[in-house]
């Protein structure tokens, strides 16, 4: 059977050019003015001997412990990003009295999407079982993050709920369901049928890249690997945010119809494009614009209600 079309050579060369740009806008910009914590300690290995991308970064908070615990998981189309680019987000979520836990993971299309599970488990666990360590409290733990990002907390979340999966995917989560207080979604991926045919630019590419080229293999993963479709009445309290304006808009919305069916508690900020005109796809990481100011304003006040 033909393989899928895939562009390694332009892959790669927007890994680097993204990899570079990023170092740039992180220092110049996306990092800047960030609230002061206790403390950080960088790149602690959450995987014995493992790669050098699996490695996250513990911001300590000031005040009484223990501290709810937040495992932050950055974005990137499963191809790009890294975790000092998140370091202003994740003091803020620090500043206001949560142990955060700032995690990398291996990216395609070296690795594909059980690999990318896989570590994204094996952080959230880590995170779990060392938090009394860093005096947080492990019954309150949230998941969160951005793009792919969003897209893994909520896939850690149904292979608590379906051990079955879990074990198809190579993950046996060891966060109990209760402890699991809620997750923070911003702009996510959850349906990977639909996503390669959205307006996001490359998106082919980067599902490609991400399920694999052989095309059963690919049918199969994107069924398998895609959160939307494993949600019960029992998925964890969600907070989702989304832009108008962002290609990725419908994701989010049509997650927020699959919460509604199940009665799962959750909470939308759906950012108008009159009132917020330049909220595209990672506003978030753009601190200083209003639509970033309230989508982080509402998110604490999630994690408040919810035990943050």
């Amino acid at each position: 059977m033909e393989k899928l079309p895939y562009n390694f050579a332009f892959a790669y060369f927007l890994k680097l050019s993204w990899a570079l740009g990023e170092r740039v806008a992180r220092t110049l910009v996306l990092n800047r003015k960030a609230p002061p914590v206790a403390g950080v300690e960088r790149d602690i290995p959450y995987v014995k001997g493992g790669n050098r991308l699996q490695v996250l970064d513990v911001f300590k908070p000031v005040g009484e412990p223990p501290f709810p615990v937040l495992v932050y998981i950055h974005g990137g189309a499963n191809h790009l990003g890294d975790k000092r680019t998140y370091d202003r987000i994740c003091r803020v979520f620090t500043s206001h009295g949560l142990l955060v836990l700032n995690a990398n993971y291996r990216l395609a299309p070296r690795w594909r999407y059980r690999e990318q599970i896989q570590d994204v488990a094996a952080a959230v666990d880590w995170a779990y079982r060392h938090a009394e360590a860093y005096r947080g409290d492990p019954s309150r733990v949230f998941l969160a993050g951005d793009s792919a990002g969003a897209y893994h907390a909520a896939m850690y979340a149904v292979e608590v709920i379906h051990p079955e999966l879990a074990g198809a995917l190579g993950t046996a989560p060891a966060v109990p369901l209760e402890s699991i207080r809620g997750l923070l979604l911003f702009y996510g991926v959850y349906d990977l049928v639909t996503v390669g045919d959205s307006r996001f630019p490359f998106s082919k590419l980067f599902i490609t890249g991400f399920l694999g080229r052989d095309p059963e293999e690919f049918r199969r993963a994107a069924e398998v690997a895609s959160p939307v479709r494993y949600v019960t009445a029992d998925f964890p309290p969600c907070f989702l945010s989304t832009s108008c304006i962002d290609p990725l808009h419908y994701q989010t919305l049509d997650m927020v119809r699959e919460l509604q069916d199940k009665e799962v508690v959750h909470e939308l900020v759906n950012l108008g494009k009159r009132e917020y005109p330049y909220t595209q796809h990672g506003y978030l990481n753009f601190w200083f614009m209003r639509g970033a100011r309230l989508t982080m304003e509402r998110a604490l006040d999630f994690l408040f209600h919810h035990g943050g």
